[in-house]
């Protein structure tokens, strides 16, 4: 039998135990669902670099502004070269911008008029998609036109501080 001292004792024991636990810092997180796609891209000649800046601010903030699940939208200049890094939440998000993007869309202008300062080498997919994103690209790239490629690199694994 159990002294009442045993008893309190566990019972502080296991108070503090529990106190302690719920103190540590969360796991990281897998992030199987995160797309991230890196647009390779060079700036036709007679594009100041004013207007590029001005032109990528101006398409950087319609995107937060409309897409709710793009994590991250950033344009990074190297010279004449061009990287696009856009981070998603998910497929879903992807195929949105996809959408927005596509004629008709609500970024179908934008998009146009990125095409007028750069020429795009490629783009490649990374993360948590499946088969259905890789179609509904393919869909989009012929609508558009376009005639680069798409590279698509599935996760392995990973961590991210924005997962959920």
């Amino acid at each position: 039998m159990q002294s009442v001292f045993q008893k309190f004792y566990l019972y502080v024991v296991g108070f503090f135990v529990a106190l302690m636990t719920s103190a540590l810092p969360d796991e990281k997180k897998e992030v199987p669902s995160e797309v991230i796609v890196i647009v390779t891209m060079n700036v036709i000649e007679g594009n100041s670099k004013q207007h590029i800046a001005e032109f990528t601010q101006k398409y950087a903030n319609f995107v937060d502004k409309t897409e709710p699940d793009t994590l991250g939208w950033s344009y990074h200049q190297s010279g004449n070269k061009v990287t696009l890094i856009e981070r998603y939440k998910n497929e879903e998000a992807n195929i949105n911008t996809a959408k927005n993007i596509s004629p008709g869309g609500i970024r179908n202008q934008l998009l146009k008029d990125q095409l007028k300062i750069f020429s795009i080498e490629k783009v490649a997919v990374f993360g948590g998609f499946t088969q259905k994103l890789i179609d509904f690209n393919s869909v989009t790239a012929e609508k558009l036109q376009f005639k680069f490629p798409f590279e698509y690199n599935p996760i392995i694994s990973g961590t991210s501080k924005n997962a959920e």
